[in-house]
């Protein structure tokens, strides 16, 4: 008798924590303000390289590519926000041997995942119904060779070297743009953004003890990214 007294005593505790902690987990979801996005667009990425390879002259490129881009932000205020991101999209590197004509490129394709951390300065007024924004951060990115990449460096060579190790190489970089919020309802906005994203340049891990291939590049990498999509603005307003 005492033992189910006891039983049915915690259990009736257990509700009541239960049925408090679910109230204030509510409290704090109806006062926590969150804003989801999904974007989409293009991507420029110049980093265009001449290097030499066995005497000869090479020049490398990116191709353009599109980008899919997902991501929160949690304001501060009306004017700040601070915005959590990843993104997607293929850039691929072009090879070409410029002493060949006519000029024919050998393609890499490349993948770049980036995840970035940035702050977003919404002004404070708006003109015919568009509120521009400032935003900068700090990012991760990764160039990612596909498997078709490692097969052509494997089989066709890179640059003047028969055959060739590639693989990924991270780079940190920061982030500098803006855009324009353009809002439908109070939980959906239409959103136009611009962003340079600078990184070092890749490498691809050339050189490396599996090949000869080198590809000497230095300096600083610009992926320019123009893409737009909807902000749903979740929790209180």
């Amino acid at each position: 008798m005492v033992k189910n007294k006891t039983l049915q005593g915690l259990m009736v505790l257990m509700a009541l924590l239960w049925s408090a902690s679910g109230a204030q987990a509510r409290d704090l979801l109806q006062d926590m303000q969150l804003d989801v996005f999904a974007l989409g667009g293009g991507s420029t990425l110049v980093d265009a390289q001449y290097f030499q390879s066995a005497d000869r002259t090479y020049h490398s490129r990116y191709d353009l590519g599109y980008k899919v881009n997902v991501g929160a932000a949690v304001p501060y205020g009306k004017l700040l926000s601070i915005e959590a991101a990843y993104s997607y999209g293929p850039n691929n590197l072009v090879v070409t041997n410029t002493n060949v004509f006519p000029h024919q490129g050998v393609v890499y394709p490349v993948r770049d995942y980036r995840g970035t951390i940035s702050a977003v300065f919404h002004a404070p007024f708006s003109f015919r119904g568009l509120t521009p924004y400032g935003a900068g951060g700090a990012e991760l990115n990764r160039f990612q060779p596909t498997p078709a990449a490692i097969t052509t460096a494997t089989n066709q060579g890179f640059a003047a070297v028969s055959t060739a190790a590639i693989n990924g190489n991270n780079k940190f970089g920061l982030n500098l743009g803006g855009g324009l919020d353009r809002k439908f309802t109070k939980r959906l906005t239409f959103r136009l953004d611009v962003r340079d994203h600078v990184t070092g340049s890749p490498a691809f891990g050339l050189p490396n003890p599996q090949s000869a291939a080198f590809f000497p590049v230095m300096g600083r990498a610009n992926n320019i990214e123009y893409t737009a999509g909807i902000v749903f603005h979740l929790g209180k307003l």
